[in-house]
């Protein structure tokens, strides 16, 4: 029994010992190292389209650290930098920084709003995007048509929920 402890207690010293020493070199918390060994989240995956399910809002990321962000008919440019699990996005135009905790796959782009201008956020806010070959955005009347038909839905549900 005392055998099979020592092997155990050694095998986990020759994991463990690397990876603080990794994530100590890299800044990383070993948290994210461990969680990472368990979905795939390969930086490389996140070159190339991404667009939500309403099409209210996509990305492009490029390979050269640049990418577009489109939210209906407005686009802007900015540079993206990739450390452990987390995105952070530069928008030089308006000298602003967003950094998100991000997982990708081949298919999705799960994003998690984390910092905002340094900031950290309230808002726990988690986006879901897919992998597309064109970007098809919604114009901004219909994103507003789409907002006035769920109201118009959630008022009906409540008159049929009070009339039983």
């Amino acid at each position: 029994v005392k055998l099979a402890l020592i092997i155990i207690a050694s095998i986990l010293i020759l994991t463990l010992t690397p990876t603080l020493i990794y994530c100590g070199v890299k800044q990383i918390n070993p948290v994210e190292v461990v969680s990472s060994a368990f979905t795939s989240n390969n930086p490389e995956l996140l070159i190339g389209k991404w667009q939500n399910e309403s099409r209210s809002s996509a990305y492009e990321f490029y390979d050269n650290g640049s990418y577009d962000s489109y939210f209906s008919t407005f686009s802007f440019t900015g540079d993206y930098t990739v450390k452990g699990n987390e995105l952070t996005l530069s928008n030089p135009a308006s000298d602003s920084t967003v950094v998100y905790k991000f997982s990708v796959d081949k298919k999705k782009l799960t994003l998690s709003l984390d910092k905002e201008n340094g900031l950290d956020s309230e808002n726990e806010q988690v986006v879901e995007y897919t992998r597309v070959d064109r970007i098809e955005m919604k114009s901004l009347t219909d994103l507003l048509g789409d907002i006035v038909d769920s109201a118009s839905e959630e008022s009906e549900d409540d008159t049929a929920n009070e009339e039983q």
